[in-house]
């Protein structure tokens, strides 16, 4: 880790935030609509064509979920939209601040509401490796998430034929 330095997340990414309230979704849209909450809506309309990463600003217990996507999207409000600096690759980001969630939770403001303040996420510290590694860590941990999306898929469709059996014999 001596390859590795401190960094300022205000110095290897910058971030904004959608402007639609979370009722702006509509069911089966176009795009991927962003919010607070872990599952991904839809709209009929995008406000974002790009790599990103989309932290939620805020929960009420402090859970912040982080997705990274690359596409047409829109973002609500409190939704956090992050896009790398030259000095760091985005899909490393996303893992690292992945790792961040428990330390977001412990430092997000509010009692009944916690939250994530744009001065918390500017002076936020992690630490960062040189680009060469940056990219040779985002290929492995992508690799393996891909994986684990093919198998819970084959996992999904397992159970699916499964259940199609049992009412065919139990039926």
């Amino acid at each position: 880790m001596s390859e590795w330095r401190k960094v300022i997340l205000s110095d290897i990414a910058s971030f904004t935030t959608g402007k639609l309230n979370s009722n702006a979704a509509v069911e089966n849209g176009k795009y991927p609509f962003f919010t607070c909450s872990p599952e991904t809506l839809r709209i009929d309309n995008y406000a974002f064509e790009q790599e990103a990463i989309l932290l939620a600003g805020n929960n009420a217990e402090g859970n912040f979920n982080i997705k990274y996507y690359n596409g047409k999207f829109n973002a609500y409000q409190r939704t956090y939209v992050f896009t790398a600096k030259d000095n760091c690759v985005l899909r490393f980001l996303f893992y690292s601040l992945k790792l961040c969630l428990d330390n977001f939770k412990r430092i997000s403001q509010g009692t009944a509401t916690k939250f994530l303040t744009a001065k918390i996420l500017n002076s936020f510290e992690l630490m960062l490796p040189n680009l060469k590694m940056q990219q040779q860590i985002a290929s492995i941990l992508s690799a393996i998430d891909d994986k684990i999306e093919l198998n819970t898929a084959i996992n999904e469709n397992l159970e699916s034929q499964a259940q199609a059996l049992y009412n065919k014999f139990f039926s």
